[in-house]
């Protein structure tokens, strides 16, 4: 998985992470098969990495019209991944998937991990933490392929909960609704032009449970709390601009991406990518589960 390494891509790499416990009388509810499918690919994208690079992984488990986001250039990240140097000989990139979905059909999810960037001749083998994201596709051969990746590095390890955890939708979408309610790229578009003028506002209603937001060189928001907080002290975005958007067969999950500026006084301007991830529920609302941005 893409997370920003200098200069590039930024990887992920996973650890072992402390959290609060779950009590022993819940028993969590088993996996969907496709989710499933899509962690094991993920875990021996990882176990891959470690064997052959980073760059020879990434090679293998993105599919060929995956989009990246390299140096403030959108193009297929394969050509990206291809043109980036070989990695150093010391360099370890662990991972693992912590948290995520796969849409009813099973055939669009998305995951996410905390990231370690270790190199034996560098910081006296110190790591370096980030934290990634990727949505993963189904091809037409049953197998996954990421189609979008992307991090951010964070201060410290990026707590989650032992183990695997499957973001909560108990009022998934399924296919009643009132079909006045505007399809994704509109949902995404209106959200846009609500960060020209009050980012906090525009998010408080559209945040799905444990909604996530991602921010370069900051721990992630989780929680409507949290993120309702952080977007209270954030700058207007001068611009925003959807280019994508996508939705699962079945309706229920999707992501967008597109562009974004944020233009204060006295600093120089900030451009770069979002990348989000949407939730339905059963009124055919699309609610925000993910949110990242990566600066150029």
């Amino acid at each position: 998985m893409s997370r920003r390494l200098p200069g590039h891509w930024v990887l992920v790499a996973a650890t072992v992470l402390m959290a609060a416990p779950v009590p022993s009388s819940q028993t969590p509810e088993p996996l969907p098969e496709a989710l499933e499918q899509m962690v094991e690919t993920e875990r021996a994208f990882a176990a891959r990495a470690l064997v052959v690079g980073w760059k020879q992984a990434f090679l293998e488990y993105f599919a060929f019209d995956a989009v990246g986001f390299d140096e403030g250039r959108v193009g297929l990240a394969r050509d990206q991944i291809e043109q980036n140097p070989d990695p150093p000989a010391d360099l370890r990139l662990i991972w693992e998937p912590r948290f995520g979905d796969v849409s009813a059909n099973g055939d669009l999810g998305y995951l996410t991990g905390p990231v370690q960037n270790i190199r034996a001749s560098r910081d006296a083998g110190r790591p370096r933490h980030s934290n990634y994201m990727s949505i993963w596709k189904r091809q037409r051969d049953g197998s996954f392929k990421v189609v979008i990746d992307v991090g951010i590095p964070t201060p410290a390890v990026v707590p989650f909960a032992p183990g695997f955890s499957r973001a909560p939708h108990a009022n998934r979408f399924t296919g009643d609704y009132d079909d006045t309610t505007p399809p994704l790229g509109a949902a995404d578009g209106l959200l846009n032009a609500g960060m020209r003028t009050n980012p906090a506002r525009a998010y408080r209603s559209l945040l799905a449970p444990s909604a996530r937001f991602h921010r370069p060189n900051q721990m992630p928001l989780v929680g409507e709390r949290q993120i309702l907080q952080g977007l209270a002290s954030q700058p207007v975005f001068s611009s925003a601009d959807s280019r994508f958007s996508e939705a699962a067969r079945s309706g229920d999950l999707g992501y967008t991406w597109g562009s974004y500026a944020v233009t204060q006084r006295n600093s120089p301007a900030q451009k770069g990518f979002y990348v989000r991830v949407w939730a339905r529920e059963r009124n055919g609302q699309w609610k925000l589960a993910l949110d990242v941005l990566q600066p150029q």
